[in-house]
């Protein structure tokens, strides 16, 4: 297996986790549960109890870090990128923002996932006075609003979303743009159709950015099915042949032992 999974304990008694991707690239958790409520994840399966404090956050990669040297791994291979895509979304704590500063402090990149809300948050993310992040991706799932609201049930509505992203990628340089990127979790009957992926593409390819294609992992707390083989890499092609660049999942991705959707989180005393 390509990744490392951790469960980092929390002063309360909760606990969230963390997974190490590739022995360099640590995914760490922004809040004890989540309140988007995407049905096919695990992460917010039991609601949110709480945002995470910025020692908390720090104290994933610490933990890491510290597991890594009683390893002997530590100077060589320690933490050196950091995505802030586990547990919950990072938009909606604010902690985030000092983390991302303390990962560049210790010249670490750190990027995020986001389901793009709140949009004022996101906003400040792409503005001139963003911090100071490696890589923002948006996770999208769908391309007409009644399936984005089946996927992403408390994220922002794609209209408002995109009419943001719109605005904001017109205005950032090339290299700020290539740090941008649209996701898609592909779902068997939910939004793998035709029509589906095409009215994404309606909405995605006038902005011209990196697409990530995610396959779907399996996870106990939903009866949410995979797209199969055959049906994902007919989407793939169909993206491509917009002339998007498009990213298939990586296999650290994919694995069961941390791959996208699997992270939980356990709730302490006051959850």
């Amino acid at each position: 297996m390509l990744n490392r999974r951790y469960v980092v304990a929390l002063g309360d008694g909760a606990a969230v986790e963390s997974v190490l991707y590739r022995g360099d690239s640590l995914c760490v958790s922004s809040q004890v549960g989540c309140a988007v409520g995407c049905p096919f994840c695990a992460s917010g399966a039991n609601g949110l109890a709480r945002n995470l404090e910025l020692d908390e956050l720090v104290g994933q990669v610490e933990a890491v870090d510290a597991a890594l040297a009683d390893r002997g791994q530590g100077a060589a291979l320690g933490v050196r990128r950091v995505t802030v895509s586990g547990v919950g979304e990072p938009l909606h704590n604010p902690a985030v923002v000092p983390f991302i500063e303390w990962c560049r402090a210790r010249a670490t990149p750190a990027s995020i996932t986001t389901s793009g809300g709140p949009l004022r948050r996101l906003r400040d993310w792409l503005g001139d006075d963003a911090p100071p992040h490696n890589g923002i991706s948006v996770s999208i799932h769908a391309g007409t609003e009644s399936t984005r609201a089946r996927t992403v049930p408390r994220g922002p509505a794609l209209d408002p979303l995109f009419e943001l992203l719109r605005e904001r990628v017109g205005a950032l340089s090339g290299a700020r743009r290539r740090k941008l990127a649209l996701a898609y979790l592909l779902l068997a009957d939910l939004n793998d159709d035709d029509a589906e992926i095409d009215a994404f593409l309606a909405r995605a390819t006038p902005l011209g950015l990196k697409i990530h294609l995610y396959r779907y992992n399996p996870v106990p707390t939903s009866n949410q099915r995979q797209t199969d083989d055959a049906r994902y890499e007919a989407t793939f092609e169909r993206m491509r042949a917009r002339g998007l660049d498009v990213r298939r999942s990586s296999q650290a991705r994919i694995e069961d032992n941390g791959g996208c959707g699997t992270l939980v989180a356990l709730r302490g005393r006051a959850g």
